[in-house]
């Protein structure tokens, strides 16, 4: 179905495969962009809209994912916290801007995949969304190599997928597409043992452990130890939130 917007209530008729919206409320300023000559929605404007449509897991997935970009490249990104943030705050009375800034809660800017934000999201959400309440983590967190390091790595910083910066623990997922070579295996090894000789505690969540509940849970289990932090779940439906949560992994593992 396409969903259309009209200003006027008399422009909302019934259109074959169509859904007219009206509303008359002003628009916060940049709601609206011309591209090619074309008028479209903002990235902020479009999430404000889809916050009527989506679950509360799929919008923040939604919001990760407009937050997004690759390691040191924050150009790349859509949007920012920030300025869907700011966008919210200015768009008082428009359906769907209370959960679009309940989800903006947990929506973090420079995550490096799908993949990433969905490990993000089952570990940092509280458990009441189904989540094991490990907040705190950065996406792609930079760290300054010393000499003798970048010298071996040939390069000045490495960026930690997931990274906690006050415990020091960083978490890097290890995909079946990018990990999956001998030499690929190798070279994440060494790099992981520079990052223990400068003091980070890494630690390596595979595609297997994101997809199994159980070794997901024993992974959590392990990083709210290294974080001196407990995981005590009294959240009625955590149990059904974290299934919910689950469903939004891609039918192949092979990520």
């Amino acid at each position: 179905m396409t969903h259309i917007t009209v200003s006027s209530y008399n422009e909302r008729h019934r259109v074959k495969n169509k859904i007219i919206h009206s509303n008359k409320i002003p628009l916060p300023s940049g709601a609206i962009t011309v591209r090619n000559g074309k008028t479209l929605a903002s990235p902020e404007l479009l999430f404000l809209e889809l916050a009527r449509e989506l679950s509360i897991h799929q919008l923040i997935l939604l919001g990760l994912q407009l937050c997004s970009y690759s390691p040191g490249n924050p150009s790349e990104a859509v949007t920012t916290s920030r300025k869907l943030n700011r966008f919210l705050v200015k768009a008082v009375g428009h359906h769907g801007r209370r959960k679009a800034l309940l989800a903006m809660r947990y929506v973090a800017d420079g995550s490096g995949s799908i993949m990433e934000s969905l490990a993000y999201m089952m570990l940092v959400l509280p458990h009441t969304l189904g989540g094991y309440g490990l907040g705190g983590a950065a996406f792609n967190y930079e760290i300054s190599l010393r000499d003798g390091a970048r010298r071996r790595l040939g390069q000045n910083r490495c960026f930690v997928d997931l990274y906690y910066k006050q415990a020091k623990v960083g978490v890097e997922y290890e995909s079946f597409r990018h990990h999956n070579s001998p030499s690929e295996q190798g070279r994440d090894s060494i790099r992981s043992a520079i990052l223990e000789n400068q003091g980070v505690k890494m630690m390596h969540l595979s595609t297997i452990q994101l997809y199994d509940t159980d070794a997901f849970r024993d992974f959590a289990a392990n990083l709210s130890r290294r974080l001196n932090k407990r995981i005590y779940i009294r959240a009625k439906k955590f149990d059904e939130m974290h299934a919910l949560l689950r469903t939004l992994l891609p039918n192949s593992a092979e990520q």
